[in-house]
Formats: C-alpha cells, structure tokens, sequence
C-alpha cells in the first residue's frame, strides 16, 4: 500500500506533554481543501473495505453502478444506523494505522474493515497490530517489534478523554486478545494471497520461540485545532499506571467529523 498524499498534513508536534512530563506522540492533522487530495483519500479508505479486483468482481455479480453497490454495501452511510459513528471509528483507526506506518516505519495489516458482513459491523479484538522486523531478511530476531494498538476516536469533541479511555482499555489486552486477532490476521491474509505478509505474521505467533519487543499503544483523534504544550486530561501520568513500553499517540485537528464526512461522501469508486 502506497502513503496517501494527506500524509503531508500530519505535523509532528513534540513538545506536546501530558501535564505531569510524561511525552506523547503528538501529530496535528493541518489540512486545507483540496479536491485531488480528498478524491485521492477517498480511494484509499475505499480500498480498505473492498479491494480494486474485488470491486471488479462484485459490480459484474450485482449489475450495480460503482456508486450504488459502495452505497448499499460496502460504505457506512450517515442515514444507516450506527453510520456516523462507523465513519468515525474507521476513519480514526484508518488515519492512526497510516500514521503508524507511512511516519513511523511500522508494517499494518489492513484487515480491520475488509469484506465486513455489514457496513458498521466492526471486527472484534484489537485495534490495529503493526510490526517491524530488525533485519532485512525478516530472520527472527528479539529485536523484532509488535506494537499492540487500542484506538478510540472524538472526531466530535474537543475533549481529552478518548486519550484517558484508550490507555485504560489498552491495560485490558491479555495473550489471548492479541493472539486470536493475530492469528485471524494471517489466516484472512492467506486468503487473500498475500504471502509473506501471512508468514511475516506467523513470527509473533512463536513468542515462546522466538522472543521479540511488545509495545501496548493508545491512540486517539481528537477535534481540536491547538494542543498546549501541557496536556491536562484529569488524570495524571502515575494514575494512567503507564507500562514500561507504553506509549501515547493524539491526532488532532479542527472539524474532523465534517472532515470524516466530506472524505466518506467522495467513496464513490
């Protein structure tokens, strides 16, 4: 999967701080309008859902426009029930997953919300897992990397609070969690052919065999246009009980939901 142009947009701000020192990955997501980009990013969320060759496939089983089967099938519309806050949640998880790999070098399997039984069913398990091998050759190494991501998304407030609530349910993942959504992983991407990326995720199936570094991330996107440079979020760092590889990561930025709607509106191919 190639970066998207809007990546331009996400402004790492490392100065952001929680109010008691602790450090956050901070990213503003400082956009303006631009069809071409909006288009372009449309097609890459699209193709989250339903790949190119898939799409192809279904317009022939259904003798329906592009517009009508993404409509019907495949996109969560603002009418549907749950339609907004399906928007929401996929466009946050969507733009962190892009944060994650196209800036900081991670590997993201985009299997979260391909070929759903409908439109706002959302697969359980873990957010998003993202990986990175310490030698070229993908050779197992205790220095490979699973990061283990819980996201939540305020596209619709200002609020600090998805930043509180994303830690606390990172604190919830156990073994079994990551380790069925890893497995569903491989198995879907098997499926769909995709190889290496199946093998590459067998690796962190053997920890007992091959050990490697876990980091339990929070996410979250906010809409807020300024972040301070001393986040206070009610909660301080000692009480979050932040892990040893914990980390923190906010976007943020003005009107995201509008934002999120404008770009959904556009999945029209």
């Amino acid at each position: 999967m190639n970066a998207p142009g809007y990546i331009k947009w996400l402004i790492s701000e490392q100065s952001v701080r929680l109010e008691d020192g602790i450090a956050i990955s901070c990213y503003k997501l400082d956009y303006s309008i631009d069809d071409d980009l909006f288009d372009e990013w449309a097609l890459h969320i699209r193709r989250h859902y339903e790949s190119d060759d898939e799409l192809k496939e279904s317009l022939i089983a259904t003798s329906l426009s592009i517009e009508e089967y993404l409509k019907t099938f495949v996109i969560p519309q603002k009418s549907d029930p749950f339609g907004p806050t399906s928007r929401s949640n996929d466009f946050t998880e969507i733009m962190i997953s892009d944060l994650v790999e196209f800036i900081n070098g991670y590997t993201v399997p985009r299997c979260k919300q391909d070929n759903r039984s409908g439109k706002t069913n959302s697969a359980h398990g873990t957010d998003i897992l993202a990986y990175k091998f310490h030698k070229p050759n993908h050779t197992p190494s205790k220095r490979d990397e699973l990061l283990v991501i819980e996201v939540k998304a305020g596209l619709s407030s200002d609020s600090y609070e998805p930043i509180s609530k994303a830690v606390a349910d990172s604190h919830q993942y156990d073994d079994v969690r990551y380790a069925h959504t890893l497995n569903f992983y491989r198995k879907s991407l098997r499926y769909k052919e995709c190889y290496q990326q199946a093998n590459d995720i067998a690796r962190f199936q053997r920890k007992s065999e091959h050990d490697f570094i876990m980091n339990f991330i929070a996410a979250a996107v906010i809409s807020r246009e300024n972040i301070p440079n001393n986040i206070v979020i009610g909660i301080k760092g000692d009480d979050l009980e932040l892990r040893k590889n914990d980390k923190i990561f906010l976007i943020h930025g003005k009107t995201l939901m509008d934002l999120a709607h404008q770009i959904y509106e556009r999945c029209k191919k």
